[in-house]
């Protein structure tokens, strides 16, 4: 039986039922259940599809349980993907109590080209067919489904811009320039990217609360077109909670708000 690879996602996902992981589909990605016990979501991102990320939620109050758990994790994923993809360390990315979301980078080694064929063994075809028990349906309402997207009417609830402005700069005073470059690329965004830019021209410039709207409100001109900004929206997505979260949402705030 012969099998084409269609992204890298689809390599990754093979992968994992032809060791025997329990995979099941999420909007944007999969979840694979590691023999760790924990639930890793792994998915490309919206603007940049070339790059893939995994994800895993730890509840747990303790640090180093938390830490054991994620380690676990990264361990157990590497394993179950050698010779197909190597796994950066899982970064904390977002922290409420004791839940705690993690993200890596994943880098697939193997060429993922669609005209090509490729094999899939015996055991993989005989987990693939079993689609019912391996590949779960996504429900509409399961709240850890991957969702980039946004309703308009949602800015009757925006913060406030001041209250933002002054959490932004607070957050900010700590950040140096390779933790800001190490975060962008954390999120994929490429260096030419108009809204890694962007983000990197507003720290820079930013000394004083009204710089740094002054700074917002003009790099918001600049993000016009739809791949902008849905990669904008992606970045709001993925950086909840990290030092960036206030100054992107501020950024997002003053794009959409003028386009609406």
């Amino acid at each position: 039986m012969e099998q084409k690879i269609k992204d890298k996602v689809t390599v990754i996902r093979e992968s994992l039922q032809a060791e025997g992981l329990a995979v099941s589909e999420r909007r944007g990605g999969v979840r694979v259940k590691l023999d760790c016990g924990c639930n890793v979501d792994i998915f490309s991102l919206t603007s940049s599809p070339d790059h893939v990320r995994a994800r895993v939620k730890i509840i747990e109050s303790d640090a180093l349980k938390r830490k054991e758990l994620i380690e676990s994790a990264q361990k157990s994923l590497s394993q179950s993907l050698v010779g197909v993809a190597r796994i950066e360390p899982f970064r904390l990315s977002r922290e409420t109590g004791a839940e705690c979301i993690y993200n890596a980078v994943i880098e697939v080694e193997t060429p993922c080209n669609t005209d090509e064929p490729i094999e899939i063994g015996a055991d993989a075809i005989e987990l693939i067919a079993d689609g019912d028990d391996v590949l779960a349906a996504v429900s509409p309402e399961d709240p850890d489904v991957f969702q980039f997207d946004f309703d308009i009417e949602d800015s009757s609830q925006l913060k406030t811009t001041s209250s933002l402005a002054e959490k932004a700069m607070s957050q900010l005073e700590s950040v140096d320039a390779k933790m800001l470059r190490q975060s962008l690329d954390m999120m994929g965004l490429k260096r030419s990217s108009t809204v890694r830019l962007a983000l990197t021209r507003i720290f820079r410039s930013t000394l004083e609360i009204k710089e740094l709207e002054s700074a917002i409100q003009s790099e918001a001109l600049k993000i016009v077109t739809p791949e902008d900004r849905m990669e904008l929206q992606t970045v709001k997505s993925l950086c909840g909670n990290g030092f960036l979260d206030s100054v992107v949402d501020l950024l997002w705030q003053e794009v959409f708000n003028r386009q609406y």
